[in-house]
């Protein structure tokens, strides 16, 4: 059973694909979801559902390494079929060195449209709570990888959220963010250098340091990591395991209108590698932690870091009866 309002059903998964994109950004989440199981024990049980999508007209797509991937769907099919998914992740890759700010907001690469439309749709549906028209229960998150999350500076949803990316890029994620909102100065983006991720609007506790709570033992909060950075330690990802499948969580209309972006999920990954740590995360969040770490031990990822957390949303807890 996955964690979304108690299905069996697949959780469904669409990645975009751009000219010029990094073949590890994309390849490394997916074959960490691939390998996620609702049951760790049934091979067949796959957690999520992943289609690929092309953000121009040709479904062909050339990676920056020279690869080519075919997509599954166009940018057209994907934004017509967009409510489907409950997670959009944005790989990089194929950024300039410099950024021309101008050309960028008159002229936004594809994918921005396709960023944009999903941020919506979390918003939307928690102002149509009151009309009990939307199912609150849905926990949809927006994910990037290394300079993906430049693409989503440009479309704007970084504004008031932490934020990170391959540190080569740090300067021009923050100009872009900087031009984002300069109508806007209430709302800036903090951008965090040197961590694997960032999650905003997370579902999860936050382990303490000195005790061994039911929480994910993946993240950390912000003053922790930088308590860890000061005390030059390695940040131990394994402290314990929850399952979130048997702990039925809701959230209320009020707490997710208050929250930036409907409490849409926003996660940012550093350079490559980090894509499959926030993965591995995402696994956590909507399955188990069993269940992403078996998938980590079948990719042979041992090492995998924690992320920062800088704002946690608050929940009440609801009875399964509830939950149907």
């Amino acid at each position: 059973m996955s964690a979304i309002a108690g299905s069996e059903d697949p959780i469904k998964v669409l990645i975009t694909l751009h000219p010029g994109f990094d073949l590890l950004d994309f390849a490394g989440p997916l074959e960490v979801l691939s390998h996620t199981k609702q049951d760790i024990n049934d091979p067949e049980s796959n957690a999520f559902d992943v289609t690929i999508a092309s953000v121009t007209d040709d479904l062909k797509v050339f990676s920056n390494q020279g690869a080519v991937i075919e997509a599954n769907i166009s940018i057209k099919e994907a934004l017509e079929t967009l409510n489907d998914y409950e997670i959009l992740i944005v790989p990089g890759g194929g950024t300039p060195k410099e950024i021309d700010l101008k050309a960028i907001h008159l002229t936004p690469p594809p994918q921005v449209a396709i960023i944009k439309a999903f941020a919506d749709l979390q918003k939307t549906e928690v102002e149509r709570a009151e009309d009990e028209q939307a199912d609150l229960k849905r926990e949809r998150t927006l994910m990037s990888v290394c300079t993906g999350s430049l693409f989503l500076a440009q479309a704007g949803v970084l504004q008031g959220l932490y934020a990170t990316t391959h540190p080569d890029h740090d300067v021009q994620l923050e100009m872009i963010c900087q031009h984002a909102s300069a109508h806007d100065t209430q709302n800036r983006t903090e951008v965090i250098t040197g961590c694997r991720y960032v999650v905003n609007n997370a579902r999860f506790d936050i382990p303490d340091e000195d005790e061994e709570p039911e929480a994910n033992p993946f993240i950390q909060s912000y003053d922790q990591f930088i308590l860890s950075k000061k005390e030059r330690r390695k940040s131990s990802a394994r402290r314990g395991s929850v399952s979130h499948k048997l702990a039925m969580l809701a959230e209320s209309v009020g707490t997710k209108s208050e929250k930036r972006l409907g409490g849409l999920r926003v996660i940012t990954a550093g350079g490559v590698m980090s894509g499959i740590d926030a993965a591995l995360y995402v696994s956590s969040a909507y399955v188990s932690v069993e269940a992403a770490e078996e998938s980590a031990r079948i990719i042979q990822h041992f090492d995998w870091q924690k992320g920062v957390v800088v704002d946690s949303v608050d929940f009440e807890k609801v009875t399964t009866s509830d939950m149907y």
